[in-house]
This record gives C-alpha cells, structure tokens and sequence, in this order.
C-alpha cells in the first residue's frame, strides 16, 4: 500500500501495517475476479441507430484511446516510463461503451511505449481485445486506420476545441468526418474523466508496486462500472456533457489498410454529400 495512507490507517484502525497491507490486498484481489461480471459487453451501433452523435457509425463497437497515469518507479527505470511531456507514468488502453462504460482495460505499458504499440499488443492476447470483421472503433490519429479501428484524418482539423471560434463550420468532406469522428470518440475521454475524477490514486503517482498499481488501476475501472450501473444519477455525469455474439473472424493485426482507407473516404463523401442536400 502507499506508505502515508498505510500509517494513517495504522493509527485510525489500531492495527499493524501488516493487517492493513494483507486486507487492502485481499480486497483487491476479490474486485479482480469479478472482471467478468463487472466489465461490460461492446453492443454494436445499428442501422436503425437515429441518434446524431451515433448514426453515421453502423457497426461501431464505440472507443478507445490511451491515457497516462503517474506512477513512481526506481530511477533507473524511469526512462522506460518517461512521457514525451517528461512525466513518469504508465499508458493505460482504455476502451468503452456509449454509456460511459469500460468493456476492456489495458494496464501496465511504459509511458515511453506508443498508443499504437499498446493496441497490437491488446489485440494478439489470447484473453485480449476482440474485434470481429466488419466491426471498429473509434481512435484518434495516433493509431492507424486501418480493419477493426477506424481514426480520423490526418492534417485537418479534428479536437473539438477547433470548432469552436470563428470558423465553426467544416469547409470539407475531410473537416466534416473529423468534427463527427470526434463528437463520437469523445466519449473515452469522458469515461477516463469520470474515473480520475472518482478516485485519487489515478491522479498522483503513489509508492506501490508496478504490477500492484496496475491491478489497482484494473480495479477502480471495475469498480466504476459498478457504481455507473448502480446508481440512477452518477453526480460526477452532471458537470458532463450528455452523452449475440457474432460467429466472425477476429481482427488480430493493426496495420494500414487501402480497403479502409476507401471506406473512409466513402463514409465521409456520404456525410458530406447529405449535408449539402439538406
């Protein structure tokens, strides 16, 4: 356990640090095992999907993305862990549903390592992440486009902060794509909001060990799930905006794809061309 939380248990609960580390580690490994019941299913965006945010999507399995968490490690493996902003943290694959939901985790990579990495990493597990043929997820413009992850295009404007200002409106297919690509994929970052916003110890770099602070991680994803389900109204949604198994062959390798790249170009030409007639 973090060393100062360890102590101020001791004295709170006149028990021994061992006590306090043995049932913190207990605890935790109980919140592991129901991965399974807690992780939530993908549930693919369908043809009759109306909503604005969803609809040009069909057959998206949602989001994903990479985010750091701080995380303290002897000095000679912090340039392992070093971010290109000089933080020590670790890259954590993070991937949701349109309800805020995680449905895969990925813990434990070295901030030095690229999102890309991670994800070719996520997809070969045995136990990893799956996506079925014809299925994708949304991703930013630090992963390829290519089968099963579909990311925006590169050298036009995409953050949601770029529309807004003087020049608000998309001025081609490219722009319009990115602008709804974004809309959608928003959604991670709001799911990895709300879990920094719930608990502390994703927001600063704590003393425990690297293998335990990524079951720590694994396990407040978990537990966020649950409380997300539980409860009718999350107060960490208020100050946010509103938001079968398919018999297929996995996708197990990222990599470019001209397929994709044409349906890309073909899904934009499409938002594009409906925008003009209306």
């Amino acid at each position: 356990m973090d060393r100062n939380k360890n102590r101020s248990i001791k004295v709170d609960y006149i028990r021994s640090g061992w006590s306090i580390s043995q049932a913190f580690n207990e605890c935790l490994s109980a919140i592991l095992k129901l991965t399974p019941l807690l992780l939530v299913d993908p549930k693919l965006l369908l043809e009759d999907e109306i909503e604005d945010r969803w609809k040009w999507f069909k057959g998206c399995l949602c989001a994903l993305d990479g985010t750091y968490i701080q995380i303290r490690v002897p000095s000679q493996y912090k340039p392992r862990y070093m971010t290109r902003k000089g933080e020590i943290a670790t890259n954590v694959l993070g991937v949701c549903d349109r309800n805020l939901n995680f449905t895969y985790v990925l813990p434990g990579w070295k901030g030095s390592d690229a999102d890309g990495c991670v994800l070719r990493d996520a997809v070969t597990r045995r136990n990893g992440l799956k996506t079925h043929e014809g299925n994708y997820y949304l991703c930013d413009g630090g992963y390829t486009n290519g089968k099963g992850f579909l990311s925006p295009y590169r050298g036009y404007r995409y953050w949601l902060k770029d529309w807004q200002g003087d020049n608000p409106l998309p001025r081609c297919k490219e722009e319009l794509f990115n602008m709804r690509h974004a809309r959608a994929r928003n959604v991670i970052e709001w799911t990895f909001g709300l879990l920094k916003g719930r608990w502390g110890i994703p927001r600063s770099s704590s003393w425990y060990l690297v293998k335990v602070y990524n079951m720590i991680i694994s396990a407040c994803c978990l537990i966020h799930n649950f409380i997300h389900r539980e409860m009718e109204v999350d107060p960490l949604d208020i100050n946010m905006e509103e938001q079968k198994e398919y018999q297929h062959e996995n996708i197990d390798v990222v990599e470019s794809s001209p397929e994709w790249t044409t349906w890309r170009d073909e899904l934009a030409q499409s938002m594009w061309n409906a925008r003009s007639n209306n």
